[in-house]
């Protein structure tokens, strides 16, 4: 073979290579950085779908004895590293190791042990649940160290170990104890909601020289294990001056679970009077009590620069439900926060299910669709699309063109949520423009993933519609040459697919054989494409192409295999009997067998 073509050919390879990489880290960082809203969904995995596969773990008979093995020899570094894969391997999946438990209990028996190892085998009983070494525990607790404390304490208390309740109770009246060992007992007297100790955790909440996050510790199990002083003290601190924000914030923490009208009234000073903080907590759990105490604190609240409150708020209002909550919901589709914004387009789409605020939602957030603030654009086109507002289309189209990634590509699929017929030309006019631009080379490549992106959405809704005039352009994106990690690739790829259903057309169901095979080249294809191109060859009646999907039907269950599944059985039939789960043998442990037995699987 000619030597200069050879290096061409190789050079080509790697500068395929080198895009593709390029590719897949713009796409990855931009990703990142835009935060697109995952309610932006792709209808090409919808259409048609397949079941999720799952995968289950194989482990070898041969592991344990080894293990086993390891425990009993002198050597501490190998002890520990044999605790340390017990624990491993049980929360992957592995049974039968209850027999460990032994001999981890009789490395914790003796006096001389290394400390790392002592902690593993301790660690690894409470993994294993191994409620027979309580005695043992307990014995750790009083003479250990405070890691080996934290490791055993709690453990003992989930396991309700009473003998240890004493010394808890003992480590709050110490002024002399450790805060973290006094926040352990804490922690281990309302994980067994021990109501003998709330008088003294009552009395450390009220402690002015206690250190600030063990009174809130004490006031936190407090509020959990409950009692009538509770709410006496959360009263007491509630009514104390308002620029007492330590007190109020006890107040609130102790009142977490308590419903009474005593509690109400303390909550309602806290919410009212105290700091930022306090009042947003004071008005979270007033909500959660009853969202009608805080109606009239609604409007105030949404106005607030805290986002707890604000989405207190919000709830509030969307429970409120009538005509003015709405307009005072609406304007916070522009919230400077992610997350609340999301929340309200959510708390509007579930108003509207209401028929008669149906039309009041979709007017305000119309008001907020025709205003250039790219958060409220991106929540609002979600929340009108979502409401089938046909009339918004010429807004989208619009909108295709903005400065912000995450409308152009709400923009782009709220046309396909739409899917308003008159808008076809004037988005397959959109999408050869960029397609145009990419081939020039003259788009900036941070915008590689939204032009992609976008592109994906504007396919698929030529898929979706069955537009022809788009055939030609989709056609550009069989090949690895545009967007080859992207998603408009597998989009172009299906859509074709609808728009040749019920015909055989022999150069596209060719072309489609050559992407499900593309699977073990030096740069294979990617398995979104080569799953839509086998569900295409079946939409399009490509009898000829069975071979090939017979062929990587083996790869069952991947999702290619399932496409091909689904054609082979579109096309001719007949099923294909397959489990939906992947059995893996993992021998990747400290230590293995030489000869690997019969592998058992999991539970």
């Amino acid at each position: 073979m000619n030597p200069t073509f050879v290096r061409k050919r190789l050079m080509a390879e790697w500068s395929q290579l080198c895009l593709a990489i390029v590719w897949l880290i713009v796409a990855v960082m931009s990703r990142n950085a835009m935060g697109f809203d995952d309610r932006v969904d792709n209808i090409m995995y919808q259409d048609p779908s397949f079941p999720e596969v799952t995968e289950h773990l194989e482990f070898h008979e041969g592991l344990k004895p080894l293990w086993l093995e390891s425990l009993a020899r002198p050597e501490a570094e190998l002890q520990r590293m044999a605790a340390d894969t017990i624990a491993l391997a049980h929360r992957a999946g592995m049974k039968n190791l209850e027999d460990t438990a032994a001999p981890l209990i009789a490395i914790l028996r003796k006096e001389q042990l290394e400390p790392s190892v002592r902690r593993a085998a301790a660690h690894t009983l409470v993994v294993l649940d191994a409620r027979q070494a309580a005695e043992h525990f307990a014995e750790i607790a009083m003479t250990g160290s405070q890691e080996l404390a934290m490791i055993v304490e709690p453990a003992l208390a989930s396991w309700n170990y009473e003998p240890m309740l004493e010394m808890w109770r003992q480590r709050l009246t110490d002024s002399d104890c450790e805060r973290v060992k006094l926040q352990l007992a804490m922690r281990c007297l309302g994980e067994v909601k021990d109501s003998a100790a709330v008088p003294l955790l009552l009395d450390i909440v009220t402690d002015s020289n206690a250190e600030g996050p063990v009174r809130h510790s004490a006031a936190r199990v407090a509020a959990i294990v409950g009692g009538p002083g509770v709410v006496v003290t959360a009263g007491e601190l509630s009514a104390e001056p308002v620029g007492q924000p330590t007190a109020s914030l006890l107040a609130v923490t102790l009142l977490e679970e308590q419903s009474s009208p005593e509690a109400i009234d303390a909550l309602k000073r806290i919410s009212g009077g105290g700091t930022g903080v306090a009042s947003g907590l004071a008005l979270r759990e007033l909500y959660e009590i009853d969202p009608k105490l805080i109606y009239d604190d609604a409007a105030a609240a949404i106005r607030s620069t805290d986002v707890n409150v604000r989405r207190v708020g919000c709830e509030t209002l969307a429970h409120r439900a009538d005509v003015d909550s709405i307009a005072l919901l609406a304007p916070l589709l522009s919230d400077s926060n992610p997350s609340l914004r999301r929340d309200v387009s959510n708390l509007l789409l579930r108003l509207a299910e209401q028929i008669s605020l149906r039309d009041v939602v979709i007017q305000h957030t119309v008001e907020v669709a025709s205003r250039d603030d790219w958060r409220g654009l991106e929540q609002s086109l979600i929340v009108l699309a979502m409401l089938d507002h046909e009339a918004v289309a010429d807004r989208l189209l619009e909108l295709l063109t903005h400065r912000r990634p995450e409308v152009r590509v709400t923009a782009a699929w709220g046309l396909r949520k739409l899917a308003v017929a008159e808008t076809l030309p004037a988005m397959l006019l959109h999408a050869n423009q960029e397609t145009d631009k990419v081939a020039a080379g003259t788009h900036e490549l941070r915008y590689a993933i939204t032009i992609d992106m976008q592109l994906s959405q504007l396919f698929q809704a030529f898929g979706q519609l069955e537009y022809k005039p788009a055939d030609p352009l989709m056609r550009k994106f069989i090949p690895k040459t545009l967007f080859y990690g992207g998603s408009s690739r597998p989009a172009a790829v299906w859509a074709l697919g609808k728009v040749n259903a019920g015909g055989v057309n022999e150069e596209l169901s060719a072309l489609f054989a050559q992407r499900l095979k593309d699977g073990l080249s030096p740069m294979p294809e990617f398995e979104d494409v080569r799953r839509m191109s086998a569900v295409g060859l079946g939409r399009m009646e490509a009898k000829p192409q069975l071979k090939s999907l017979r062929t990587f039907v083996t790869e069952v269950p991947s999702s290619v295999g399932q496409a091909c599944a689904w054609s082979i059985e579109h096309l001719t039939g007949e099923t294909t009997e397959f489990s939906l789960e992947y059995a893996v043998s993992t021998m990747d442990w400290f230590l293995i067998p030489k000869d690997p037995a019969k592998p058992t699987e999991t539970d």
